[in-house]
């Protein structure tokens, strides 16, 4: 098909194939699946969490095979990552739903907008999705989403975090919200920083197409575990901000 349509026609049909099938999965397959995977959890989040995760493996599975000029190389060490705080950089719309299709129990933080799509934002709720509004980060609503984020990586999730708030335009990296390493503190948990590359080749940001003639390979590496020394009383979300900023842009110099 890609030798005899121009470019910009097949990147239109796979777009609008591949997206609706992403809108299929959460407007009818997660529905439809939900009751038999509640019944056999008997936790609302784990069930709709692991049918999130299959459904979007199964996406990424189709854009390997329609789009094949791109490969996926991830790293072992990233898809064997349990009960961990992952702090990733953000290039494209696509890692997030990249990184919910390696892990089984996974949470993150999402735009408070996005609560209020129909169906969407019920099942962001119901997943154990945690708001990014100022409402939801302080008094009774901190210490509620922070203790069922603490609960969520004791069970084995994991929850990942894009510190740079937004995706980056240029592949530069942008300032890092301190908010999330003092998540990572209430937690005590490690800090597994994952570098993603090239996303933004195959979806590229102000646009919504899927670009499928350009030959590419997509990255996710583990480059650093930081273990703070939380109880420490010159510990600083500051300090490690700064160091793991640091780190990201050291793997971002190496070509």
């Amino acid at each position: 098909m890609s030798s005899r349509m121009p470019r910009h026609i097949v990147n239109f049909l796979l777009t609008v194939f591949l997206w609706g099938y992403f809108l299929f999965g959460y407007l009818v397959l997660l529905p439809v699946f939900f009751f038999p995977y509640y019944a056999v959890m008997r936790s609302a989040a784990a069930a709709l969490q692991r049918l999130n995760h299959l459904h979007l493996r199964a996406f990424f599975a189709l854009v390997r095979f329609l789009i094949p000029k791109t490969k996926f190389r991830i790293d072992p060490l990233v898809r064997d990552l349990r009960a961990s705080v992952v702090v990733c950089n953000h290039v494209s719309y696509l890692d997030p739903i990249l990184l919910v299709s390696l892990y089984s129990r996974q949470t993150t933080i999402v735009k408070n907008s996005f609560f209020s799509v129909p169906v969407f934002g019920w099942f962001l709720k119901k997943a154990g999705y945690v708001p990014s509004s100022a409402e939801e980060m302080n008094g009774e609503a901190m210490i509620e989403n922070l203790e069922s984020i603490k609960a969520h990586l004791a069970a084995g999730g994991n929850l990942f975090v894009f510190p740079e708030g937004t995706r980056s335009r240029d592949g530069n990296l942008g300032p890092f919200n301190r908010g999330v390493f003092s998540i990572a503190r209430y937690c005590r948990a490690d800090l597994k920083l994952v570098l993603i590359r090239d996303t933004d080749k195959l979806f590229r940001p102000g646009t919504f197409s899927f670009n499928t003639g350009e030959r590419n390979v997509i990255c996710l590496k583990l480059i650093a575990t930081l273990s703070p020394d939380y109880a420490s009383d010159n510990f600083s979300t500051a300090a490690v901000a700064r160091e793991a900023r640091r780190i990201f842009e050291e793997a971002l110099a190496v070509s």
